[in-house]
């Protein structure tokens, strides 16, 4: 019964992907309206998932089409508390081969909804050090931090502070590397179930140090930190502080575009409560969930998310080895920023200019009510800038790497779990298929950044042309990137969408 129950259960939900794929429309970037957004805190509106500290809008600007999309998320809604009725409480251990592995996780219908089903990197298949390597490269490798003279960690003792669901091991633990000629090497990997294990000779430790950076990347740094504490207060404070025609909502616009009710969409499917994905596809249940949600807004730093201030608070904006991760954000950094410091300087003369901006004092106000620990109250021309770029960088880049990058890193679960048993097998084949059904999503039909006419939200003929350069910019980067042999590590122009829900 078992495996029929997960057959049926893969059936239901790979289907529906199918019909979401086969249903997908794009519309075009439209220009901001002038209108208030209502909202509530985010546990009035998810009673068995009341964090403190988030917020989801109730109302939504014209651009969202929201009241077709409500009626789909409630239907959605009740697809969730079916199929996890039909869901079997126990499967089999997933294979560990990438073909059989495919044959469970990706079946006919995800095929006929996307095609290209995650494939294992090379760089990790043909290694002995998977640790060095996500440190280095891919989505992971925002974590890597110096802690002396060629000495590395990389890794988190933060989530295995709280309970697991039973039948688990604590995730999380934190690897030690050095650098050996010129390359960055794992020396030891303490776990939470070793304390201190050098030789790791079956590998628990590694796994249980990956499961924990799964979890932290998707539940947290993806959908706490990008969706709900940043874009949501963003997009809930420019649209009701900001008046359309003011550059600065101009130039964030793009950013915005149906993110009020994609984040609805997110938190009603992925940390809605007990069968929400979140809650079932890692080693914490919904209400310890709720707990470490919680602890990690109270240490939230929107600035940590600005590229330059993360690699320099980390001790790796320069490293005696290679760092793809580090080189392939900054190029897309510079770019962002040199277009915003542009774009500003045609509204903004000089720091009392911006001070004395009524609509952005009030803009900052409601930032700093709305989002964990705010974003300070220094409001200059190039902080101005710098909380621009960043939120344009947040929007693209992070969410790139975080929502499509992911593919061939974190779904691929006997190098990347999502959990890792007590029985010393490897992780659960549903657990393995959630993952990928949260993901396929993002590859449906969507607004593409470099052919989505962002100039057409400028205010005047100037402010078009430098966004335009910006747009040509990114294209010139993508030409780079090409020139050389394609990497599924990095983000590509070509692969950003205007926004995180578009």
């Amino acid at each position: 019964m078992s495996t029929l129950r997960f057959w049926l259960y893969r059936s239901i939900l790979s289907f529906f992907t199918l019909l979401a794929f086969r249903m997908q429309k794009v519309y075009p970037l439209e220009v901001p309206v002038d209108g208030e957004v209502e909202y509530r805190p985010y546990g009035e509106l998810y009673p068995d998932m009341a964090i403190k500290g988030l917020y989801l809008p109730t109302s939504f600007p014209p651009a969202d089409r929201a009241s077709k999309r409500l009626r789909l998320i409630r239907l959605e809604g009740r697809l969730i508390r079916f199929v996890r009725w039909v869901a079997p409480r126990h499967t089999r251990p997933i294979p560990t081969d990438e073909r059989r592995f495919l044959r469970v996780v990706y079946p006919w219908f995800f095929r006929r909804a996307w095609s290209t089903a995650p494939t294992l990197p090379a760089a990790l298949a043909d290694t002995d050090d998977v640790i060095a390597e996500l440190a280095t490269r891919g989505p992971f490798a925002s974590g890597l931090r110096r802690v002396g003279d060629d000495r590395y960690e990389f890794g988190s003792d933060w989530v295995s502070g709280f309970p697991v669901a039973p039948g688990l091991a604590q995730p999380g633990g934190v690897a030690s590397l050095v650098v050996r000629d010129g390359r960055l090497v794992t020396q030891s990997v303490a776990s939470p179930r070793t304390n201190d294990q050098r030789a790791d000779p079956d590998g628990r430790a590694r796994a249980a140090l990956i499961a924990g950076l799964n979890e932290e990347l998707t539940v947290f740094r993806h959908n706490v930190d990008v969706h709900l504490s940043m874009l949501t207060p963003f997009a809930l404070a420019s649209n009701n502080r900001l008046s359309a025609s003011h550059p600065v909502r101009r130039l964030l616009h793009h950013c915005f575009d149906t993110v009020l009710i994609g984040n609805v969409e997110l938190a009603n499917a992925q940390l809605s409560g007990p069968r929400g994905f979140l809650a079932n596809t890692f080693s914490h249940r919904a209400d310890v969930l709720v707990t470490m949600v919680e602890d990690h807004l109270a240490r939230f730093d929107f600035w940590d998310y600005e590229p330059p201030t993360q690699f320099a608070r980390r001790g790796t904006a320069s490293t005696p080895f290679a760092y793809p991760y580090r080189d392939n954000v900054m190029s897309f950094w510079d770019v962002t920023r040199d277009y915003v410091d542009r774009y500003l300087a045609l509204y903004y003369d000089d720091d009392p200019a911006v001070a004395s901006d009524p609509e952005l004092v009030s803009w900052i106000d409601d930032l700093n009510r709305l989002m964990s620990n705010g974003v300070g109250d220094d409001l200059t021309r190039d902080v101005l800038g710098r909380l621009c770029a960043t939120l344009i960088h947040v929007s693209t880049v992070e969410h790139d790497i975080l929502n499509n990058v992911v593919w061939d890193y974190t779904t691929l679960g006997w190098v990347t779990p999502t959990v890792v048993p007590l029985s010393g097998e490897p992780m659960d084949q549903r657990r393995a298929f959630d993952l990928v059904a949260t993901l396929i999503g993002t590859w449906k039909p969507y607004n593409m950044l470099l052919t989505a006419d962002v100039p057409k939200l400028a205010l005047d003929a100037r402010a078009a042309s430098v966004m335009a350069e910006w747009i040509a910019g990114l294209s010139r980067l993508q030409g780079e990137l090409e020139a050389r042999p394609h990497d599924p590590s990095l983000t590509y122009p070509r692969g950003l969408n205007p926004s995180i829900s578009n």
